[in-house]
């Protein structure tokens, strides 16, 4: 150690200058590179659409380096999840924002480190920023819904990051949310499936969540996972839960079967579901009405509870685009199966409209 000291204390103040020098030197060829990068970048890339920032995102060992994608006829990708390559500095994030944008530098700047992935959405089924943010929200919760990936979107360009060091003054970029812890773990992988899965199903999200009932349920699959509190996120779980179900009395017991037959059509599953519906919802009232729960036994009553929520959801897009009626559901419970179409609706995604 003293070896190294005196070594430093000999230097003179030129070679210390030099020293700086050269440190600096790298630094500005390191911001270089990126600018290149994103240059060739930009001039490679014909897509014209918009850009999420996730974080949470995982994707199989195969697709890690290159991405997946869902293509149009023309072979053209109109959704593609990508790693996040080629991160601008903030010296060029800062010369690539446009000037109103510059006073957020540092939020902005803070945000990009927890970005891992970007969702592209192709222009030709989102014509303009808020169509593009209406089409972000659902993809990204039926991907969650899919696929247990707790995965959340955290800004909005039409610029990828790894082009953004090529631009100057004319980047606009829209946070979206912090970046959120989830309240379990979940190390699920989203595959090109899964992302061809949520493109069929979009049209009939859309119907869906015309219905003020199913929009409940749906946001609170998306929040829920991300409450700082337990206890409140099963609360906001089983209001979603009890908000697809027209029932005012018996609850248990009527939910349960409602939930039974709206999931499946076997009848040894129809029974599972059943007994589970009612366990978790014992465990949900002893949790939203301050019981002492133990840690398993309150973790259980999220995750299972969340799980629930996510079959029920996935059931109501199998089955059609409107809530089954109570009238409807008590047919099925005297042997009239519900009718099933698994929602994979090709009508283009392109019914968005503006918010």
């Amino acid at each position: 150690m003293s070896d190294v000291t005196g070594e430093q204390e000999s230097l003179s103040p030129a070679d210390e200058l030099r020293k700086a020098a050269r440190i600096l030197e790298r630094h500005a060829e390191y911001g270089q590179r990126i600018i290149d990068e994103a240059k060739r970048q930009r001039d490679q890339d014909k897509r014209k659409g918009y850009f999420i920032g996730m974080s949470g995102c995982l994707l199989p060992d195969g697709a890690a380096d290159d991405g997946i994608s869902v293509n149009a006829v023309s072979d053209e990708p109109i959704f593609t999840l990508t790693p996040v390559t080629n991160r601008p500095d903030i010296g060029s994030l800062s010369r690539a924002l446009i000037p109103e944008q510059r006073p957020n530098l540092s939020y902005l700047s803070h945000l990009s480190r927890a970005i891992t992935h970007e969702l592209y959405i192709a222009e030709r089924i989102a014509k303009t920023p808020q169509a593009a943010l209406n089409v972000a929200y659902r993809a990204i919760s039926l991907l969650r819904l899919k696929t247990n990936c707790l995965i959340n979107g955290i800004s909005f360009s039409e610029v990828p990051w790894g082009q953004i060091a090529a631009h100057s003054a004319d980047v606009e970029m829209q946070p979206l949310e912090e970046p959120r812890r989830a309240l379990w773990g979940s190390r699920s992988a989203i595959t090109e499936d899964d992302l061809t899965w949520v493109t069929l199903r979009l049209a009939r999200d859309f119907d869906l969540h015309e219905q003020p009932s199913y929009r409940l349920a749906y946001d609170s699959a998306a929040d829920a996972p991300f409450l700082k509190d337990s206890r409140t996120a099963v609360a906001r779980i089983w209001s979603g839960i009890e908000s697809l179900f027209d029932v005012q009395n018996e609850l248990s017991f009527r939910l349960s079967m409602y939930a039974a037959v709206l999931i499946s059509d076997d009848f040894q599953q129809r029974i599972d579901i059943q007994a589970n519906f009612k366990r978790l919802y014992a465990l949900r009232s002893k949790a939203v009405h301050g019981a002492k729960l133990d840690t398993a036994k309150l973790d259980q009553a999220l995750t299972h509870s969340w799980c629930l929520l996510r079959d029920l959801l996935l059931a109501c897009i199998r089955t059609g685009p409107s809530l089954p009626s109570t009238a409807e559901l008590d047919r099925a419970l005297l042997g009239r199966q519900l009718a099933r179409d698994d929602g994979a609706l090709t009508r283009a995604t392109d019914r968005a409209h503006d918010a």
